[in-house]
């Protein structure tokens, strides 16, 4: 039988109703549904029940199993939303959660978390942003957030050459380093012509751009200027590099591996895992599970 959003509905009710709740019922359907999908699903529950189905949800699970639910039916622009304001709240910033969601977005998808911010917290996501940072940290991530970025699939070569050439006399080629020129780079250009640009960049010195950042910066402003560079020219690896970020050492980041699970579940989740592989040698559905517990890890390696 083909799920309706309706069947749907009624199975997560039929699964949180009286006694105990069905767990792996609520995982399988959750997990094996787009986010469109799971938008139509809450909008149906809440229709034939008369009950909020995140309130229901929130009731009837707890911890990181909870977290990951809810998250999954949030849309892609709320969530990210969420989490950046979680990542300014409080004493301190997590520059590492602004970085991977700011570097990372399209400037469609930008655009949207901005709308959904103002929306969910009445603020300007750019004036939070502005607040909690400094520097030419605040300067890039402000300037990711203009949506200045190409979108051209076919760079001009010629463009490329002259563009790795100023990069070159903005960093290796002078005393000191011009970060206005690495800023404009690096924020306006499209994945492809970042390609373009590092392809010329490594013909003229013998050295790929990571390794100039590394080199010429320092603090957030390198890590930003990094992961731009990385998650550009090839998402699935840097994604692949978070989930072992999040699972590697003592304790798990449940945080960043829900973000990067759901944030990545339809977009390439099966690049990641080849990229897991190429890079640690080690399955990371394995990893995943060796790193979490119950219904959590059930969840997760039915995501991934």
């Amino acid at each position: 039988m083909n799920s309706t959003p309706e069947t749907d509905a009624k199975t997560l009710r039929d699964a949180m109703k009286g006694i105990g709740t069905d767990e792996d019922a609520i995982t399988l359907l959750v997990a094996n549904r787009t986010n469109l999908q799971r938008q139509n699903i809450h909008a149906a529950y809440n229709k034939l029940f008369g009950r909020d189905l995140l309130k229901d949800l929130k009731s009837e699970l707890s911890g990181n199993y909870e977290d990951a639910i809810l998250a999954l039916f949030d849309t892609p622009a709320n969530y990210d939303a969420k989490q950046l304001r979680k990542a300014m709240e409080g004493m301190g910033t997590d520059e590492s959660s602004l970085i991977e969601i700011i570097a990372t977005r399209t400037s469609n998808q930008l655009n949207q978390v901005k709308l959904a911010y103002k929306t969910l917290y009445g603020k300007d996501l750019e004036k939070d942003i502005a607040s909690e940072t400094s520097g030419y940290f605040k300067t890039l991530l402000l300037t990711l957030l203009n949506n200045v970025r190409s979108d051209n699939k076919f760079p001009n070569e010629d463009q490329c050459k002259v563009e790795a050439e100023l990069l070159y006399e903005a960093g290796e080629g002078t005393w000191g380093t011009d970060e206005s020129v690495f800023i404009k780079i690096f924020t306006q250009r499209s994945p492809f012509e970042l390609a373009c640009i590092e392809k010329h960049y490594h013909q003229k010195t013998g050295k790929f751009l990571n390794q100039v950042i590394e080199n010429e910066f320092s603090g957030d402003v390198k890590r930003l200027l990094l992961t731009i560079i990385h998650a550009m020219i090839n998402p699935a690896n840097y994604f692949a590099t978070r989930v072992n970020k999040a699972i590697k050492g003592w304790g798990t980041n449940d945080n960043l591996l829900i973000r990067v699970l759901v944030t990545r579940d339809e977009i390439d989740m099966p690049e990641i895992k080849k990229e897991y592989q190429k890079l640690y040698g080690k399955d990371m559905l394995q990893d995943i599970k060796d790193d979490t517990s119950g219904d959590y890890k059930k969840l997760l390696v039915e995501l991934a």
